[in-house]
């Protein structure tokens, strides 16, 4: 069996102890693929010693984190503005 990262993790400088305890995830997603994408998601998730599902998950929260920050970036007054328009500039950028 593989190890389960063949990378470590870098030292962060946070404790695990200040970290809110994990959340139960309920809801699914379905996603499709072609077969070479899903082999390109499968080669790439092997060679990372994860999942193929845990790989698509940190790919596509990491776009929206990355998304979030160039909305703050773009625009500093963001979280003074209402849900929805916070939401709409979002994926704005999100589709760039």
């Amino acid at each position: 069996m593989p190890p389960r990262r063949e990378h470590p993790l870098p030292n962060l400088p946070i404790s695990i102890d200040t970290l809110p305890p994990p959340e139960k995830r309920t809801s699914r997603l379905t996603l499709r693929f072609t077969p070479a994408e899903l082999a390109m998601i499968e080669k790439t998730a092997r060679e990372r010693g994860e999942q193929a599902a845990v790989f698509c998950r940190i790919v596509i929260l990491t776009a929206f984190d990355n998304a979030a920050a160039r909305a703050m970036a773009d625009h500093p007054g963001l979280l003074a503005e209402s849900p929805a328009e916070q939401q709409r500039r979002l994926l704005d950028v999100f589709r760039e």
